[in-house]
């Protein structure tokens, strides 16, 4: 994360605000702002920890049985409307 913080202004639950204050006071935070810097930190990390899981699942049920895997994949592709990303090639890039 970047060492330059920058201003903003957020509107927070009572119920929420009332906790971060707590923890400032009970000496867990130095401040409302690193509650909240803290809780969204922890959010993009749990969201990238899913994404790889996510991936590895979809590589590991790939490899386990490709034609049903294929038919799944369409399947959903079909729910959501979206078309079919292009495969990675071996050096990560989009073959």
């Amino acid at each position: 994360m970047s060492e330059v913080k920058k201003r903003v202004t957020v509107t927070l639950d009572p119920e929420l605000l009332a906790w971060a204050e707590q923890a400032v006071e009970a000496g867990e935070a130095r401040s409302v702002s690193s509650v909240v810097n803290e809780a969204l930190a922890d959010k993009l990390r749990r969201q990238e920890n899913a994404g790889v899981l996510i991936e590895q699942d979809l590589q590991q049920a790939r490899e386990r049985d490709p034609e049903e895997f294929e038919r799944a994949m369409e399947w959903a592709l079909g729910l959501t409307g979206e078309s079919r990303p292009r495969e990675a090639g071996p050096d990560g890039a989009a073959a």
